[in-house]
């Protein structure tokens, strides 16, 4: 359903243990100029049996769960800073800025 690289695994445990939780929560939210935009946030358990746990770190939302199929999460460190990126195959357009997405 979601890859997560081994670079993004480890940042996020690091970012769960630095806010003392147990998992990151991923979901989305209408925003943007093209739709939709990713949502991330902490829990200690899913919120509704329907949210699905993957690799024992993330919490993909119920309704998240058909849009992230199949992405791939990663973390970049550059000079600069560093970012996570969701790779996600099922976005059909995106607005210039790269923050909001259309499904």
């Amino acid at each position: 359903m979601l890859n997560i690289t081994a670079s993004a695994k480890k940042h996020l445990k690091s970012k769960c243990i630095e806010n003392n939780k147990k998992y990151i929560l991923l979901d989305l939210k209408p925003s943007g100029c093209a739709g939709f935009e990713y949502s991330w946030g902490y829990c200690d358990s899913p919120s509704v049996q329907y949210d699905r746990l993957i690799d024992d770190l993330i919490v993909v939302s119920y309704e998240a769960q058909s849009a992230v199929s199949g992405s791939t999460i990663d973390f970049n460190k550059e000079l600069v800073g560093s970012y996570l990126t969701v790779e996600n195959p099922n976005i059909q357009s995106a607005c210039g800025c790269g923050v909001s997405f259309t499904l």
